[in-house]
């Protein structure tokens, strides 16, 4: 796996044009990077799955980029003054697809948040 691999698995969730792919390379080349360090001792590397996994984080902080310009626009009415903010409705279907690839790639990741305490 590496930013190529998950550039173009980026691309099947996301179409891209040649710019924003250009503009995506670098969350690509992170998502491979993390997931790299994440990998359980003895999994391959090039399963599609960890491919995947690291396109769903890289999707994620796409979509969170792409709607940080809109996330304190506001509207006002006349008469009554309202306030609305961005949708949310992106991030969170984005935190969605993310957690659901991250999902299918456990079995090559290592535990890192398990704890146990004594009761």
């Amino acid at each position: 796996m590496n930013e190529w691999t998950v550039l173009e698995r980026l691309h099947e969730l996301l179409p891209l044009t040649d710019d924003e792919r250009t503009q995506a390379l670098p969350l690509c080349r992170a998502a491979a990077q993390e997931m790299r360090e994440k990998l359980r001792s003895g999994a391959d590397p090039d399963d599609a799955r960890l491919s995947r996994a690291a396109a769903g984080i890289a999707y994620y902080r796409w979509m969170l980029r792409s709607s940080a310009p809109n996330a304190d626009v506001t509207y006002f009415k006349a008469g009554d003054v309202t306030v609305r903010r961005g949708d949310a409705a992106p991030a969170k279907r984005a935190a969605e697809v993310r957690d659901e690839l991250l999902e299918a790639a456990l079995p090559l990741l290592r535990d890192e948040r398990f704890l146990f305490r004594a009761v």
